[in-house]
């Protein structure tokens, strides 16, 4: 059976589940979405949104950029590394108006062709990944905010964005009006990402999935929404592949991996002040030891730097054992759960 006959059986069109981002049919995050409109719609320069990564952040810019309609917007995936770069991102405004050749604008003067080109109107800057931007980049993007009204920057990220604003922007962040952090979908609102995408499929309700199985998919994910996608497009092509039409906890307990019982017995066996530390990375993303500590109970230690130090060997021993993972964040590394473990470590 080929694989559109295949989705046939479960009355779907194509795949809800692979990781196309469908800002139409967006789920959950209901206080934070109107905090975020709420700031905007005052006119705020600057706005934060901040979450790990998988939990929806591109989701909300992109469902952003729908209801504002009316507004001029321009979207980058990801920030320019080289401060210059902000004269290419600006071009669509500056080019519509003026047919000024490129190299007549630049940094110094790109604040005047964006005003002339806007004339009073608004203009909203969505800026993803930013925590990939370079001091100097971001500096140039306040400096011509500043300069431009009626532009409104949103600025989305993981949370180890936020401490490399205070720490080396202490100027920008003092502008940021509004600031919104993701987390995760409730089991209700995990259902009804579920509902929206197999029904924009062409399928009916959460079918094939018993509401058991929906039960299993939020406790195995923690309501991460990528994560969500991730486990209920494994369900879906296992099903497929053994022609069954009803997923169920009888089909669960016969594909249910082996290593994944075996990886899960291994997280809940962890000493406690492990598994502290590792629910609090698989919560809030990339961390450093410093804003793991604030962001736990150090009455325990003598002082925060006690509390670093000890924090420290905790990461050292969940590297070794492969649970842990780290990179370099401008002088800083920031921890993070391994890929492999992050489900699990959410459920445990």
């Amino acid at each position: 059976m080929d694989y559109e006959r295949q989705l046939k059986s479960f009355n779907w069109n194509t795949n809800p589940f692979t990781f196309q981002i469908t800002p139409s049919i967006f789920v959950g995050y209901t206080k934070e979405l109107n905090d975020m409109l709420t700031g905007l719609q005052s006119g705020n320069k600057f706005s934060l949104l901040l979450g790990p990564t998988g939990s929806g952040k591109t989701t909300m810019l992109k469902f952003l950029e729908q209801k504002f309609q009316d507004v001029r917007i321009i979207y980058i995936p990801k920030p320019p590394k080289d401060a210059g770069d902000w004269v290419t991102v600006f071009e669509k405004v500056t080019k519509s108006r003026f047919q000024i050749r490129k190299k007549s604008i630049n940094l110094y003067n790109l604040n005047e062709h964006v005003k002339k080109s806007l004339k009073g109107r608004r203009l909203l800057l969505f800026v993803d990944e930013c925590h990939e931007a370079s001091l100097e980049s971001l500096e140039w993007l306040r400096s011509l905010t500043d300069q431009i009204d009626g532009l409104s920057v949103v600025m989305a990220g993981l949370p180890v964005f936020e401490s490399t604003m205070k720490s080396n922007l202490e100027t920008f962040i003092r502008r940021v009006g509004t600031k919104v952090e993701l987390g995760n979908l409730s089991k209700s609102e995990t259902r009804e990402l579920i509902k929206r995408r197999i029904e924009l499929a062409g399928g009916d309700d959460v079918r094939p999935f018993s509401h058991n199985i929906i039960d299993y998919v939020y406790e195995r994910t923690g309501g991460f929404p990528r994560e969500v996608l991730r486990v209920c497009n494994e369900l879906s092509l296992k099903a497929l592949e053994k022609n069954i039409t009803t997923v169920d906890t009888d089909f669960l307990r016969e594909t249910d991996a082996p290593e994944a019982r075996i990886s899960q017995d291994r997280i809940t066996s962890l000493p406690e002040r492990q598994r502290l530390l590792i629910e609090t990375l698989a919560k809030h993303g990339e961390l450093t030891p410093g804003q793991i500590i604030s962001k736990l109970d150090i009455e325990e230690y003598k002082d925060k730097e006690n509390g670093v130090r000890s924090v420290n060997n905790v990461l050292r021993r969940l590297m070794k054992e492969k649970l842990v993972e780290r990179k370099k964040s401008g002088k800083a590394y920031v921890y993070k759960v391994s890929d492999r473990f992050q489900t699990l470590l959410v459920q445990a």
